[in-house]
């Protein structure tokens, strides 16, 4: 708290200085005998290019900020030749991110079908949370739960998911039947 207080009286102070060094180098940038307007109009210029300069210096701070928090992660690596590279544990998590990235519920949309679609699923406890966002995603496409692991629906199953499935190595644990004669099911 001390730290912040310090800070912002000495950033006030600092704007009061660099507002009077702006005056004077407006005024001086405007020429002999140049009206209150074009003075002005110099002053708000140096005052827009500071702006501006403290908006770029925040963002490379903040830039740098966050290099630094991936580094202490272990997430890149910085060579001799200051390269930032991604590191081993760096791939490890990209790739964990690229596999929730395949199972996102916002990229599958609810198309009807023709037929009566039942997916069953045995999925092995290693894929626990693929397992939980798979319900979220056959909620959203409009099947119904017949049983935790058996869903039915007369949707369409977007081929972006079942490619996701097989991505994911998970697609060996699906079963997806296409009920083309509805024999004792009449109606869902």
């Amino acid at each position: 708290m001390r730290g912040e207080t310090l800070y912002k009286i000495l950033d006030f102070l600092e704007d009061q200085s660099l507002s009077t060094l702006d005056f004077f180098q407006s005024f001086l940038s405007a020429g002999y005998g140049a009206s209150m307007n074009k003075i002005d109009y110099e002053y708000k210029k140096l005052n827009r290019q500071r702006a501006n300069y403290k908006i770029e210096r925040d963002k490379r701070r903040h830039l740098q900020k966050y290099i630094s928090k991936l580094k202490k992660d272990g997430l890149i690596i910085e060579n001799p030749g200051k390269e930032i590279s991604i590191s081993s544990f760096g791939k490890e998590r990209l790739e964990l991110f690229k596999k929730n990235k395949m199972l996102d519920k916002k990229i599958y949309k609810k198309e009807k079908g023709n037929h009566v679609i039942i997916v069953s699923y045995d999925i092995p406890v290693l894929f626990n949370r693929e397992r939980d966002k798979i319900r979220e995603i056959l909620k959203i496409l409009g099947f119904s739960m017949v049983h935790k692991s058996v869903w039915v629906g007369k949707m369409k199953l977007p081929k972006k998911f079942i490619l996701a499935l097989e991505k994911l190595e998970i697609l060996q644990y699906f079963e997806i039947l296409e009920v083309t004669k509805s024999g004792s099911l009449r109606q869902i």
